[in-house]
């Protein structure tokens, strides 16, 4: 019976947080760019367009793998069709921020925008516990869609999302 009960209470509380992620404003904190210059999330834009924003580390492989996907397979028609940008938000501590230049520039996925966040500020203020974490803006930069995950045949969802935002 108390299994029973923690596992309600433990569904409830995700649901919770996982909604609360959707509809708010896209956090005002500062990041890296690659070349070491600060930036305010406040900066990324996309005129007035949808914006993926995966947060990622250079050690973990479902980030690695969805980066590759989309690059290699969505990315020209998702900009194409719904004049999305995708952002990459690397999460890596001091130890693997050397790895993340490399990884960009050697996947393929300089296409995107990229930057680091260093002291886990945006990490924080999104409440990502680890990678992958995926969020879709809209139009207005508020989150309309957040998944802590990234498998194959997730890119359908994020099309549906995307699709939906176009006939707005």
């Amino acid at each position: 019976m108390k299994t029973i009960i923690s596992l309600i209470g433990c569904l409830l509380l995700f649901s919770t947080l996982s909604y609360s992620q959707i509809n708010r404003a896209f956090p005002s904190v500062q990041l890296k760019k690659l070349n070491g210059e600060s930036i305010s999330t406040d900066d990324i834009k996309n005129n007035k367009n949808p914006i993926l924003i995966i947060v990622w580390a250079t050690w973990c492989h479902h980030s690695t793998d969805g980066m590759s996907l989309i690059s290699e397979e969505y990315f020209d028609e998702w900009e194409n069709s719904y004049n999305l940008k995708v952002v990459g938000i690397s999460v890596d501590d001091a130890r693997n921020i050397p790895k993340v230049s490399p990884a960009i520039y050697g996947n393929g996925w300089d296409l995107f925008e990229h930057y680091l966040d260093p002291n886990a500020d945006f990490k924080r203020a999104m409440g990502i516990n680890q990678p992958p974490h995926l969020f879709i803006l809209n139009k207005d930069r508020k989150v309309v869609w957040s998944f802590n995950s990234f498998n194959p045949g997730d890119e359908g969802e994020i099309e549906n999302i995307l699709e939906t935002l176009n006939s707005k």
